[in-house]
């Protein structure tokens, strides 16, 4: 099971929003180079279900299941790439088929196989995501209450 730190920001009956260090989080993730191309913060706030009753402030660990985490790595991956790949030969045979440029028609092919296939990963995402083995868990409360101390902002210059 992947495991992080957390503390928790707001609880919204059966969720909780938690607050993580982005690099420790995504540390052990192949994907990890790719979202710290598209920018964010050192922090990240996520949703995870609350099982265990944890309050705003608890220091708390997050979890997921390693085999839900690679499946889903699977379908958000490798199914654009099939689709690229699966129509832009599509298109190729096509185009020979009829006698039409094989280049226009692969490149066509490839970016209706790529729409699709993001399309199926809109759709298997929404599906997977309303699972609970692919929703992170509270699995444990570090430090009741304690994290608040070190998280709050002072209002006033006093």
């Amino acid at each position: 099971m992947n495991k992080e730190e957390g503390v928790v920001q707001e609880v919204r009956g059966e969720k909780a929003l938690i607050l993580t260090d982005r690099h420790t989080m995504c540390g052990q993730c192949v994907a990890k180079g790719y979202c710290h191309m598209l920018g964010g913060g050192k922090e990240m706030l996520s949703q995870a279900r609350n099982p265990i009753g944890a309050q705003p402030g608890d220091m708390v660990v997050v979890g997921i299941p390693e085999g839900s985490l690679t499946r889903a790595s699977l379908v958000i991956y490798m199914v654009p790439a099939i689709g690229l790949v699966g129509g832009a030969t599509l298109g190729y045979y096509i185009a020979k088929l009829y006698g039409h440029d094989q280049n226009v028609s692969t490149l066509i092919g490839s970016l209706a196989g790529l729409g699709l296939a993001m399309t199926a990963v809109r759709l298997l995402s929404n599906t997977l995501s309303k699972k609970p083995s692919y929703q992170p868990e509270i699995i444990e409360i570090v430090n009741p209450q304690r994290a608040v101390a070190q998280t709050e902002i002072p209002l006033s210059g006093h």
